[in-house]
């Protein structure tokens, strides 16, 4: 069983490739993770969504 995770923006970019307006972009369009606000100025994302979004839309 793996640990959950919180990713943050740079990890995500990272993770996906993707850049954060292309991010942002397909969150309002529904075809991205929402993220999480854990503070004012702290949104994170759930390593085990954004290992879904990928097996999803790469296959990977």
């Amino acid at each position: 069983m793996e640990i959950e995770q919180s990713l943050r923006l740079p990890q995500v970019i990272a993770i996906t490739g993707l850049s954060r307006s292309e991010i942002y972009r397909r969150i309002q369009a529904g075809l991205f993770p929402k993220q999480t606000r854990k503070s004012h100025r702290v949104s994170v994302w759930r390593s085990s969504e954004i290992k879904a979004y990928q097996e999803a839309v790469f296959g990977a």
